[in-house]
């Protein structure tokens, strides 16, 4: 039965990734149809080949974490669900972040998050032993939790384009996730 439960939730996770790919080209290719505003030539710093290498290789580790996570039975279901929701935020803000507002140090930091630091945070607990893992629990809920409070608010910022508060958050990141 858990088998199934596994292989279900991978296939999801995998139509998941495939759907996302269909929608980063859908909007790649809606904003190379859509006539500039000006007649200059579109600058090097506007999304390109580098942009999807880098979105890709944050979906390949979003990916990996899903299925590290999913070969772990003993990782609380209620972690499961935090990571998973924090894994969803990074895949709906980071295109929109890269494309919108790539210069900005609170898109640096998402990028690390989804590229790196989730993964290693997570990774790092899952290769405690179940002693171990059962003295780390608290630390390790904190940081998911505080993670999983930033993606919120980052959707946040971004649903509502809120620039102001890109540095300020952009600053809390880089001091407390560094």
């Amino acid at each position: 039965m858990t088998t199934i439960i596994v292989t279900a939730v991978f296939l999801i996770a995998i139509i998941g990734f495939a759907i996302m790919m269909k929608n980063v080209k859908a909007m790649k290719t809606a904003i190379e149809d859509s006539p500039s505003p000006s007649s200059a030539p579109r600058s090097e710093t506007s999304p390109g080949p580098s942009h999807d290498q880098e979105y890709k290789a944050i979906l390949d580790s979003l990916l990996n974490l899903n299925i590290l996570m999913r070969k772990d039975e003993k990782l609380p279901v209620e972690m499961t669900g935090e990571i998973e929701a924090i894994i969803d935020d990074l895949m709906a803000i980071t295109p929109e972040m890269m494309g919108r507002y790539p210069g900005e140090t609170l898109t640096y930091e998402i990028k690390k998050i989804g590229r790196k630091h989730l993964y290693k945070t997570v990774k790092e607990y899952l290769d405690l032993s179940q002693d171990s893992r059962k003295n780390q629990f608290d630390m390790f809920e904190k940081t998911i939790k505080s993670l999983h409070d930033v993606s919120d608010r980052s959707r946040d910022i971004v649903e509502k384009n809120e620039t102001a508060e890109f540095k300020t958050m952009a600053n809390f990141l880089a001091g407390k996730f560094s």
